[in-house]
């Protein structure tokens, strides 16, 4: 019984440091492609497709790629996890 018990509280463990672990990367939950262009001189249009990803502070919209026609915005990818962390670890700076 006791060996049941140790297997579901590391089984706790695990599930609580991988949502953590993701919540910190950012997760993805959407994202939407928008039309722009570079000024009134250049009319030509371009498509920019924003990846929106969920953190421990909330949602962020993540500009990911540009493409010159809407269905080649649709098929980029955006990644399942954000490349960069909320929380960043800070490294010391060594005096060599």
């Amino acid at each position: 019984m006791k060996l049941r018990s140790a297997v579901w509280a590391l089984l706790g463990v695990a599930i609580v440091l991988s949502s953590g672990y993701a919540l910190n990367r950012g997760i993805l939950i959407g994202s939407r492609i928008e039309t722009a262009q570079l000024s009134d001189a250049y009319p030509v249009p371009f498509y920019k497709k924003h990846c929106k990803y969920l953190f421990f502070t909330g949602v962020q919209q993540v500009w990911s790629s540009s493409e010159s026609t809407r269905a080649d915005a649709e098929s980029s990818s955006c990644a399942s996890l954000k490349p960069e962390p909320v929380i960043r670890r800070k490294r010391k700076v060594s005096d060599s």
